[in-house]
């Protein structure tokens, strides 16, 4: 398979820099190699994550370049997927760690009979923390560790022992959306989409806003008075263990069964963590995957999928519908 690997030379004697270097490659799933050389498994959106980290360190008087090539052979290739296989390994058990001792406390606070109000904020603040922490990691687990279950797993128990059986696995959505006011609007987000910035916006035109107007940029110049999705900090963005996708569903109460189970093959494939297990989840991912190098333009790429989505929204219907449900779908006209 073929492998990126970046070279870089941080120029300062400034510690600062250095470890901002670290992070930097720590954020975008980056493994050290050899002394400052990282390597990631190649794919569109690592060689625009690299591109990225290169100016970064640039901006910070450093040096760094990247190439693409393929393993000399077999052994190497196994080599460089044990590398990233061990460190994800590692980040997931030190995150087990963490959420076996909140556990503890929580059990231990409960039967001490210490379990107040400041006590439940506090164990609140740890797991959503921890949770943050599952989701950066998700992100950037390229081989899809099955370690990444047990953590959430973990956390889901620890929800429901702090809030009760019936606790729902993501934060409940306090706000309430009215389809009336995102009309007509103008949605921004990330360039060079993929899976779920692509159904997330045929999901806005079909069944939030039909006349829904697009901006792709990079972040920083995405508009400001445009309603931003799938970016940093954005409303319409991950929240606890949802995609945007699965968001945008719950925001807007949309009750469908078949985008119910699209939600599913979406998140298997944008979070990584095989946590609906959705046997189309691989199919899909590759489809849109060769569909966004193939055309290289993000409108386009939306135009053509949404009737790639179009043909797997009204399968799945169809499929719903022989099973026995009732199909609610609240399609805008």
């Amino acid at each position: 398979m073929k492998w990126l690997f970046l070279v870089h030379q941080v120029q300062t004697p400034n510690s600062r820099e250095r470890v901002k270097v670290w992070r930097l490659t720590k954020k975008v799933g980056a493994v050290l190699y050899r002394n400052s050389v990282y390597v990631l498994p190649y794919a569109k959106e690592q060689l625009e994550d690299f591109q990225w980290l290169c100016q970064q360190i640039r901006d910070s008087q450093g040096e760094a370049s990247f190439f693409i090539t393929e393993a000399n052979n077999a052994a190497e290739d196994r080599a460089l997927h044990t590398l990233f296989v061990r460190t994800k390994e590692a980040e997931y058990r030190s995150m087990l760690e963490t959420g076996e001792q909140i556990l503890d406390r929580l059990r231990r606070t409960r039967r001490e009979k210490r379990f107040t109000e400041n006590a439940i904020k506090t164990f609140t603040k740890e797991i959503s923390a921890l949770e943050d922490a599952m989701n950066s990691a998700l992100k950037t687990d390229f081989f899809g560790s099955p370690h990444g279950g047990k953590v959430r797993a973990l956390i889901t128990q620890v929800k429901k022992e702090l809030f009760g059986p019936s606790v729902p696995v993501s934060l409940p959505f306090k706000k309430r959306y009215d389809l009336k006011d995102y009309r007509g609007r103008t949605w921004a987000t990330r360039e060079h989409i993929h899976i779920d910035r692509l159904c997330s916006s045929w999901l806005i035109k079909r069944f939030i806003d039909p006349k829904a107007k697009f901006v792709f940029a990079p972040e920083p110049r995405l508009p400001a008075n445009a309603i931003h999705f799938d970016t940093v900090g954005g409303e319409f963005s991950h929240r606890g263990e949802d995609c945007t996708f699965e968001t945008l569903l719950k925001c807007f109460r949309i009750k469908n069964r078949a985008l119910e189970s699209m939600a599913e093959i979406i998140h298997d494939i944008d979070m990584k963590d095989r946590k609906f297990n959705r046997p189309e989840a691989a199919g899909l991912d590759a489809v849109v995957r060769s569909l966004s190098a193939h055309l290289d333009n993000d409108m386009k790429v939306v135009e053509t999928g949404s009737v790639m989505l179009d043909a797997l929204y009204e399968r799945l219907q169809q499929k719903k519908s022989r099973t026995g449900y009732a199909i609610t779908a609240r399609t805008l006209e």
